[in-house]
């Protein structure tokens, strides 16, 4: 019954949960965020490692956390259907949802977007879709990549609509194919290029 929530309760919804997933930790442990959105504008978001683990994933797509050869994190991201069907609740896929300091220091200004991913082993998927969503940017802004054999990147710009969103969300899904529908996810990187043309959300 969640996952077939509409897209403008479904995305405010995870936010909410991300942020208390990672919020509660931070504030029990003492974490200062003293500086970060300056260290943010200045270095970007790097979602990889133990980060991996609070990936949310949508109907028709999921994901576990795995080692390499070299005990390096990674998430195993598998479609159990073709993005698009009917069927399926319209998600980001399997997703990370920035949190509320990430999304304001990332407010106002247009994005470059990295993933660093790889087919998987066994079943791996020929091709991925790759998107950036905030308020602005919905179904419509998926990218779809041909993968290359090993680990790769791939790059999505992300021309931000609005000054002040209220949500954001970097996600993949990969091509579903019988024997073919799975990748490795190592990091998402997400980078500042430049101040948004944008305006502020109306209302």
């Amino acid at each position: 019954m969640f996952l077939r929530l509409p897209d403008y309760i479904f995305y405010p919804l995870i936010v909410v949960i991300a942020a208390a997933m990672i919020g509660i930790p931070l504030v029990v442990t003492g974490a200062s965020r003293v500086g970060v959105e300056d260290d943010i504008r200045a270095n970007g978001i790097t979602v990889s490692g133990d980060r991996l683990q609070f990936l949310a994933a949508g109907q028709g797509v999921g994901n576990e956390l795995l080692r390499d050869e070299n005990n390096r994190l990674f998430a195993r991201v598998t479609a159990t259907a073709e993005r698009g069907s009917p069927n399926l609740t319209p998600s980001a896929g399997v997703f990370d949802a920035l949190r509320p300091y990430e999304l304001e220091a990332i407010a106002g200004f247009d994005l470059e977007v990295t993933y660093t991913l790889k087919p998987s082993p066994e079943a791996g998927a020929t091709d991925v879709h790759l998107g950036f969503f905030e308020d602005g940017r919905g179904q419509s802004y998926w990218v779809s990549q041909t993968l290359a054999d090993g680990i790769e990147t791939y790059v999505v710009a992300v021309d931000a609509p609005y000054c002040n969103p209220t949500f954001a969300f970097a996600g993949l899904w990969p091509f579903f194919e019988e024997d073919a529908n799975s990748v490795d996810l190592y990091e998402i990187h997400i980078a500042i290029t430049a101040e948004a043309d944008c305006t502020d959300l109306p209302g």
